[in-house]
């Protein structure tokens, strides 16, 4: 009688075709974030802190600007005393 491997999606995932193939997408998703935060850019830092990085099932893209979360999503400025909208460039890697 045949079994299901209950470890069959990591087996799966760690294909090198299918590894590759999630590289390959998540390198197009980049570059929508890249061309979304493009019309914001006034230091470059928040596109030169995007990678795309490997973890145990894919990748993900990650953005190393320790300011990222404020640029990406707003908040408040204390220095300016008003709220600042953010870019939502990284939503654009969902679509």
């Amino acid at each position: 009688m045949a079994e299901l491997r209950p470890d069959l999606d990591a087996v799966v995932a760690a294909l090198p075709g299918v590894m590759g193939a999630l590289k390959l997408e998540a390198e197009e998703r980049k570059a929508r974030v890249v061309a979304k935060a493009a019309l914001h850019i006034e230091t470059g830092e928040f596109i030169a802190g995007l990678k795309v990085k490997r973890h145990a099932k894919g990748y993900a893209i990650v953005n190393e600007d320790p300011l990222a979360a404020h640029k990406n999503w707003g908040g408040f400025n204390h220095r300016a005393n008003r709220h600042v909208d953010g870019i939502h460039a990284m939503e654009a890697a969902l679509w």
